[in-house]
């Protein structure tokens, strides 16, 4: 047998492993391999061995059966060549669901949090656009009391956003003046980039026109500090609690509470934000202990050219991934196309 061959019957014998343990959540048995192989359990035993000694497989406490490691799930993942294209019902009723008119961005993403979970029976997630790194193209700024301004903000991707930021002193005044000044000098440019940059001409400036510098500054500072955390939408969180390996554990407890307070998972999603399509942390992949025995599957949606969040799902490392990958995938390039839409 060619090297070739061994390792394509390794990779066989593999997916049906892991094929098994998703559909069952037990130990897989060479005899269940053999007969879907055509081979005998010997020959079966051995390639086990090897996946085994590889860390692929491992066998838990004195079961016979073997299920698949963090490792196994990677390489098996890997082994995709392309993605396959998802059942054309199932991609119909994603495009019924989105059919309906949402009142507003926010609405359409979480939405999309219902879509993932509902299809997948996964917990579905969306990480939303953070504002800070979001790009500006225009502001209203308007007094509405004594220290308090409402902001109406529109990035270059379309989304806009209504506050109120308490400010340092009384601007009713000098509203007009800043609202000129940041649409006139700071297009294109993110929140923070604005603030630096407030910040340079601070120290440049030594004319009357500095207070007002020196104020936009304030103002900037109040909608930062709006916009620390990313808006994260969980939906489903039960599918996941009630996966055998979690169902009536602690370690259920553990993440119920990660699925509460949404700031840990925000930061493991959002060090993909920058990254378009697919990505998947698998079990210890996940820096977060609590974690470690769950996948995280999301992919990039954009506005136009701009990569703006993320979305996927959340579910137990035995899951389906030649299904899921592809379906995270189609609702990103579904979503994408809507929110491009909206800012035609």
């Amino acid at each position: 047998m060619s090297l070739k061959d061994f390792k394509e019957r390794q990779n066989k014998i593999l997916e049906i492993i892991i094929s098994s343990y998703v559909n069952t959540a037990s130990p897989i048995g060479s005899r269940t391999v053999s007969k879907k192989m055509g081979l005998s359990s010997a020959t079966v035993r051995n390639v086990m061995a090897d996946l085994e000694e590889f860390g692929y497989i491992t066998h838990p406490h004195t079961s016979a059966g073997r299920v698949p490691t963090d490792k196994g799930y990677r390489r098996y993942v890997e082994s995709f060549t392309r993605l396959r294209s998802i059942p054309k019902d199932e991609a119909r009723h994603i495009e019924e669901e989105y059919k309906i008119r949402r009142k507003s961005i926010n609405d359409l993403i979480k939405k999309t949090a219902e879509i993932l979970s509902a299809i997948t029976h996964q917990t579905g997630v969306v990480l939303f656009p953070k504002g800070e790194d979001s790009t500006f193209k225009h502001i209203e700024l308007i007094s509405v009391g004594k220290k308090k301004i409402l902001v109406v903000l529109v990035t270059s991707a379309g989304v806009v956003e209504n506050f109120i930021a308490d400010t340092k002193e009384d601007l009713a005044g000098d509203a007009a003046v800043i609202t000129n000044l940041l649409n006139s000098e700071c297009y294109g440019l993110s929140l923070t980039g604005i603030k630096n940059m407030l910040l340079k001409r601070i120290k440049q400036e030594r004319d009357s026109f500095q207070l007002v510098i020196e104020k936009t500054s304030d103002i900037i500072e109040s909608i930062l500090n709006l916009h620390r955390e990313s808006e994260l939408y969980l939906e489903g969180t039960s599918y996941l609690l009630a996966q055998p390996e979690f169902e009536g554990k602690e370690i259920a407890r553990l993440i119920r509470e990660v699925f509460e307070d949404k700031s840990v998972l925000s930061k493991l999603i959002e060090q993909d934000l920058g990254e378009s399509g697919i990505r998947i942390h698998i079990g210890k992949e996940n820096k977060f202990p609590y974690m470690r025995d769950c996948t995280i599957l999301t992919s990039g949606y954009r506005i136009k050219d701009e990569l703006v969040g993320r979305l996927g799902i959340i579910g137990p490392t035995r899951m389906e991934y030649d299904h899921l990958i592809p379906v995270v995938n189609y609702v990103s390039d579904v979503v994408s196309k809507i929110l491009s839409g909206l800012v035609e």
